[in-house]
């Protein structure tokens, strides 16, 4: 009886089997004279190209493919031992059959609609076996299985073979013992296209390549494994999916973007009609706040409305500062209020707090934080407001000069039209403006050099505030059991509207007496605090990835040093995720960039930082082995250093 888990496919090949059951008498094959004559079998020769020969390569393309899907999830069987009286083709069969569930899980729509599956082959007589609790001897066959879908027709797959036998594959000699050479045989007469066989007596392992193209001869790899059951089952795995055209047997997501091409169509359809003709520049410097306002397909495929867009960014840079607000100001908000239609996103993949690491879990329950609102009992008031008053205590950070964000501290002083008795505690505003995106007008040689219909604009160009604050939003809400650790409480995104009238989208959160990575502050702290700090961050990205959350623009302003005041604990906190993504369709893949990305801010290489290079490369640990990183840093003695995860089948250790 065995026990059903739904696992990821990082999972499944490092997860626990049975051991196998022994080979307790043999005896030997029934070999007919043809079998036995050397002369009338292929010449295997040992494989010699690379540490890990072929099969380094094949391991490394399914373990490429399992990080591409490895948030989706597996029904596999965990847990429960075999009964002990198994014979060892029993046993090999409870260890293949899962194989082909990874495929009939994990496969494109139009394939598999009869699910593949493990078969037994026919491969003549064979040897006796005795189990450990009987004494009646079995009569067991020459055990051969290989996987069979109606599909591989489709594309004249055919699949490895695995071969059990009993007793020694290779004489004192080392050479091939000659129930291999029968084994082999027979395989071949079987099935003449095969591949590739894997040869086992469950203890040993050997590969057996057939001629292809790019290897002319027959040859052979000896595996050498700690965990042989394991090993069995992932090379069987990869063997099988090297001959299984992409990608259909596994539906790997895409990287394409968003299309706005000619063939868009727009389910309400375009709101400005591209046949009539351009609004005065006066009406659109008058009418228009913020990119949302133009029609944002017409505007890539008309030059005449790009040429007028990039009039109306000079003109508001011109004439207005990107800072909106400043101490004192007064700004008035809507609670929860957007200015259009809220979409309705769910994530494919939620927050589950049972697939963080123990230690990741265990530091993330450490550094909690209170509320400050709910402390002071503001929160339930606030939560329940229509309408509240802000007032400005000092500006945060005024944005990069290619942001789109000014960011200040400030307290709310009324709910609903009430003066509070005392200030709330200290929040964080985050307001978004895209009219002070950095954007370069088009010259008039540049206009030159284009196609006549060509436009000088681009959707990838352009940001939208609204979609960057709903990402933070979206950030926010996924990582809401969390929140108060690593990173800030969110109070929400309202509707703000300014001293000068203007009107714009932005977050309230917690307010974090955080400090720099390149402040006086990181510079005194003792090397087991910035050890701390460090090990802290490891944890802080290894959250956003098990949430499927990816940042896109990590830096340096992105990750603060804090010393919790009451527990005296040091840690950071993560902020800024106007530019993540997260997984909205299973066909889009969403790439992980969080290890290397914040693995690059620590050692300074995306703004000053107060942390010395060597402290990062002890403390900062590897990436999880599911991490698609891969890439060479400059190490602290200037050498180049290779990040990348460590092997999923660590238990298959050379050739």
């Amino acid at each position: 009886m065995q026990t059903i888990s739904f696992q990821n496919p990082h999972q499944i090949l490092s997860t626990a089997v049975p051991p196998p059951p022994h080979w307790l008498e043999e005896s030997s094959f029934p070999m007919s004279d043809s079998e036995g004559a050397s002369s009338t079998l292929p010449h295997w020769k040992g494989y010699e190209n690379s540490p890990r020969g072929a099969l380094k390569t094949v391991l490394w393309r399914l373990q490429q493919i399992f990080r591409a899907v490895h948030k989706r999830k597996i029904a596999w069987p965990i847990g429960t031992s075999p009964p002990s009286d198994l014979s060892p083709s029993e046993y090999l069969i409870i260890l293949l059959s899962p194989i082909p569930d990874i495929f009939n899980q994990l496969h494109c729509p139009g394939v598999l609609d009869n699910p593949m599956k493990l078969v037994q082959l026919e491969l003549g007589e064979g040897e006796l076996y005795l189990s450990l609790n009987s004494r009646s001897p079995k009569f067991v066959g020459i055990h051969g299985f290989t996987f069979e879908a109606r599909d591989f027709e489709r594309w004249n797959i055919t699949a490895p073979v695995i071969l059990l036998l009993p007793g020694d594959l290779f004489d004192s000699q080392d050479r091939i013992t000659p129930p291999v050479k029968v084994g082999l045989s027979r395989v071949l007469k079987h099935t003449p296209s095969v591949p590739s066989i894997i040869v086992t007596n469950l203890q040993d392992i050997v590969l057996f390549l057939t001629p292809t193209a790019r290897r002319p001869g027959y040859c052979f790899e000896k595996i050498v494994t700690d965990n042989p059951p394991l090993a069995l089952r992932a090379i069987s795995t990869a063997y099988l999916y090297d001959k299984l055209p992409d990608p259909y047997f596994i539906n790997i997501p895409s990287l394409d973007g968003e299309d706005y091409g000619p063939a868009l169509v727009l389910p309400e359809g375009p709101h400005q009609d591209p046949a009539q003709p351009l609004h005065s520049d006066e009406e659109v410097f008058f009418g228009c706040q913020r990119h949302s306002d133009f029609d944002l397909v017409t505007l890539f495929r008309d030059r005449a409305r790009a040429l007028q867009f990039f009039r109306w960014h000079e003109h508001v840079q011109k004439e207005y500062a990107k800072l909106v607000a400043h101490p004192g100001d007064a700004i008035s908000a809507v609670t929860n209020q957007f200015g259009r239609a809220m979409p309705d996103m769910h994530p494919i993949f939620p927050l589950n707090l049972s697939e963080l690491p123990p230690d990741t879990a265990a530091h993330i329950k450490e550094i909690e934080r209170e509320s400050p609102l709910l402390n002071t009992g503001f929160e339930e008031l606030f939560l329940q407001s229509q309408r509240f008053t802000l007032q400005v205590d000092d500006i945060i950070t005024e944005g990069s000069e290619n942001g789109i964000c000014t960011v200040y501290r400030c307290s709310i002083t009324s709910i609903d039209g009430t003066n509070l008795s005392a200030p709330s505690p200290a929040l964080c505003l985050k307001l978004f403006d895209d009219r002070f995106q950095k954007l370069d007008c088009p010259t008039k040689e540049f206009l030159e050099q284009l196609c006549d219909n060509e436009v000088p604009l681009s959707s990838g160009q352009l940001l939208i505030a609204e979609i960057l604050a709903l990402n933070e939003v979206f950030t926010y809400n996924k990582l809401r059991v969390v929140q108060g650790s690593a990173f800030p409480l969110f109070y929400g995104m309202h509707q703000f509207t300014l001293p000068n009238g203007m009107v714009l989208y932005g977050l309230l959160m917690e307010y974090i007496e955080g400090w720099s990575l390149n402040s006086a502050y990181a510079q005194e702290l003792s090397p087991d605090r910035q050890a701390m700090m460090i090990r802290s961050a490891r944890q802080a990205s290894r959250v956003l990835d098990v949430a499927d959350i990816t940042q896109h623009d990590w830096h340096s302003g992105q990750i603060l040093l804090y010393t919790n005041p009451s527990t005296k604990l040091d840690h950071v906190v993560l902020i800024d995720f106007n530019f993540t993504s997260q997984t909205w369709d299973l066909d889009e893949l969403n790439s992980y960039d969080n290890y290397f990305g914040v693995l690059r801010v620590l050692l300074g290489h995306e703004g000053n930082v107060a942390i010395k290079p060597e402290f990062v490369w002890d403390n900062f640990g590897d990436p999880d082995d599911w991490d698609p990183v891969q890439a060479w840093l400059t190490g602290t003695g200037g050498e180049k250093r290779e990040v990348a995860a460590q092997d999923m089948f660590p238990y298959i250790l050379s050739t």
